[in-house]
């Protein structure tokens, strides 16, 4: 009975993991929280979740179905705004050395070369990845990227800068989540699977089992000290 209620046990856990709604620890990640008429843009130095950092001018582009049509939602963000800008998000609930997937999707802007184009990620204060770039075709032509980032003692701070030239043109910003790292669904049930073996064995082939993996790892361990 007890092995019977652990499996149940067991199985509810896995079915809660399989279910449970992924939250974006970021704010306003789709930049959707700015009202931005339908084919305009309006020009900001923070909007919800984001603070304009660096950069000529006096803040970033919010753009709604200007030279492209957004990723997700309405809204996206163009970086080089009257010159290469750097915008970031400030979070202050990370638990330290942590492990979060971060991803945001991308896009060179219609008709400009790649050399104006560029976007570079960084997080705290270090650049991840490469500068992403490329040329633009016709509207919006967005790429996924995915990164896993740590997070430090206090406060931490993801931000995106624009790169190459400086020059009111370039690459555009969509849909930014920071997520906590999750198990793949296979590994979790993959362990959720052997910890219902384990309890389903009879007790004592569940001891034969142990005496087995304890005589295995130490016949490792006396090779290692050899």
């Amino acid at each position: 009975m007890n092995r019977l209620l652990a499996l149940l046990a067991l199985t509810t856990l896995g079915a809660c993991a399989s279910a449970a709604p992924v939250t974006n620890l970021l704010v306003n990640g789709g930049f959707e929280s700015t009202t931005v008429a339908n084919g305009s843009w309006v020009n900001a130095s923070s909007i919800a979740g984001w603070t304009w950092l660096a950069g000529p001018g006096t803040g970033f582009e919010v753009r709604n179905n200007v030279a492209g049509a957004a990723q997700e939602g309405r809204n996206y963000v163009e970086l080089d705004t009257n010159g290469n800008t750097t915008i970031g998000q400030y979070l202050d609930s990370l638990v330290v050395g942590a492990t979060y997937d971060l991803s945001f999707w991308y896009s060179p802007r219609e008709g400009q070369a790649a050399s104006t184009n560029g976007i570079q990620v960084f997080w705290n204060g270090v650049q991840i990845g490469d500068t992403l770039t490329g040329t633009g075709g016709s509207g919006n032509n967005w790429t996924l990227h995915d990164y896993l980032v740590t997070a430090q003692a206090g406060r931490n701070l993801l931000s995106f800068a624009a790169a190459g030239s400086s020059d009111g043109l370039g690459g555009s910003l969509d849909n930014v989540s920071l997520q906590n790292r999750v198990p793949e669904p296979g590994s979790l049930a993959l362990s959720l699977a052997a910890l219902a073996g384990a309890f389903l064995l009879p007790p004592a082939l569940r001891r034969r089992a142990e005496a087995r993996r304890a005589v295995a790892l130490a016949s490792t361990l006396k090779r290692d000290a050899s």
